[in-house]
């Protein structure tokens, strides 16, 4: 009977255990059930705006992935570094006072956990006291390193915040490490440290992240490469004509008492055929190369430059009456003629081939009135032709109109008679 008993109660025993080893396993399942669903969630809000990145620019993408974190993460401070060429610039922030010293745009060279996680490509999270990071996630927690109490959070004290740093990482092939693509940063107050479920979120954001990053940098690469003459580092024709559209039409409504003043070089380079055929090609893109500066020179003074193909550049100045631009073009022609622009060693030799440009002058709104359907189109037509007078002058010579555009009423954009039905 004894025995009985005692199996009776044993087998009630491993009964209430097994309830509770499966009721504690439900719970886990449901929990990770939760945790999984809410990740889906997450996963729906966030992938639209980052996969929408390659439209965006760098520092706008940076934004974008300040706000998800913002919006996922309730923290103190978030801030969005670039890594660029080994060194981080900071390329967004939320708004938070007691990081006014961080600037956007502005590279950081400081030693903080942001760099150790830079240079160690992993996460990392320091804070008041140890940190409980589950065992299946890469964080490394800096209060358990040998020199991890010399590093401590970007902005505020160690003993009064939370610190995450998460790099953002692009793989780049089997046995190389991976490249650094930029990095997030979190702090919190000291009361509120990072939950199991909050570095999940965390880890996951960042390599959606990343990848949204790494896209925008490329979509930034991309519309840089189509912006700027590989050979004379200058504007593209077409980047130069949309920059001189956009001025003129800026100026055109501006307030009055502004200045309008847009001042228009064309220039061509004589016996520019000659040179090339003399010297080789090589030594013709130096002759570009070296002009193209001069230009770029003359520019940075006030204006852009841009090489409209071949051996014809333009040059926009901005701010410049037209007499200043008229005197400016002028050096710049006496300039080019004093250059010593020999040909490279080992060439045949070849009498001096003198290394001159004509120039054509238009000034907006002198020469193209304010009321021009398309002033940019006019104001370059006019230089152009002013350009080919140069040319028919004699060469090395600045060529401008010397008569006056009429005035007229320029009309803003909604103006105009009511139409009748």
């Amino acid at each position: 009977m004894d025995v009985a008993w005692v199996l009776a109660a044993a087998c009630a025993i491993s009964a209430l255990a097994a309830f509770a080893w499966m009721r504690r396993s439900n719970a886990s399942y449901r929990a990770r059930a939760i945790s999984a669903e809410r990740r889906l969630d997450i996963l729906s809000q966030i992938a639209p705006p980052f996969t929408e990145s390659s439209t965006y620019s760098t520092l706008k993408t940076c934004e974008r992935i300040v706000d998800r974190f913002g919006a996922l993460l309730k923290a103190e401070l978030i801030l969005c570094f670039l890594s660029e060429e080994g060194r981080l610039r900071l390329g967004g922030k939320s708004d938070a006072g007691y990081a006014g010293f961080l600037r956007v745009g502005e590279a950081y060279d400081g030693s903080s956990l942001v760099t150790w996680s830079q240079e160690h490509r992993t996460a990392a999270i320091c804070g008041p006291a140890n940190a409980e990071v589950p065992s299946d996630l890469s964080i490394t927690d800096m209060a358990r390193q040998p020199d991890g109490q010399a590093l401590g959070p970007l902005a505020g004290s160690r003993d009064r915040v939370w610190a995450l740093s998460i790099p953002f990482l692009t793989h780049r092939g089997y046995g190389l490490r991976p490249a650094v693509v930029g990095a997030i940063y979190v702090e919190r107050k000291k009361d509120s440290p990072f939950s199991h479920d909050d570095l999940r979120v965390a880890l996951m954001v960042a390599r959606l992240a990343g990848d949204a990053l790494q896209r925008a940098q490329f979509g930034d690469a991309l519309r840089r490469d189509s912006e700027i003459d590989p050979l004379t580092q200058l504007l593209t024709a077409a980047a130069f004509r949309r920059r001189l559209r956009r001025e003129l039409e800026l100026r055109r409504y501006a307030p009055a008492g502004s200045s309008k003043d847009v001042a228009l070089f064309f220039i061509d380079s004589d016996n520019f055929k000659l040179w090339n055929d003399s010297f080789g090609h090589f030594a013709g893109d130096m002759l570009l190369k070296r002009l193209a500066s001069i230009f770029g020179e003359v520019a940075d003074s006030g204006g852009f430059a841009g090489r409209n193909g071949g051996d014809e550049f333009c040059i926009a100045l901005l701010d410049r009456t037209k007499d200043d631009a008229i005197s400016v073009a002028e050096e710049l022609c006496a300039r080019v003629e004093e250059i010593d622009m020999l040909a490279p060693p080992g060439a045949v030799a070849e009498p001096a081939i003198p290394v001159t440009v004509s120039i054509g002058v238009a000034h907006f709104p002198v020469d193209v009135p304010l009321t021009s359907p398309a002033p940019s189109d006019a104001l370059l037509e006019a230089a152009d032709a002013r350009m080919y007078e140069a040319k028919r002058g004699g060469r090395n010579r600045v060529a401008y109109s010397r008569t006056r555009a009429l005035p007229g009423k320029i009309r803003y954009p909604g103006e105009g008679p009511i139409p009748r039905r």
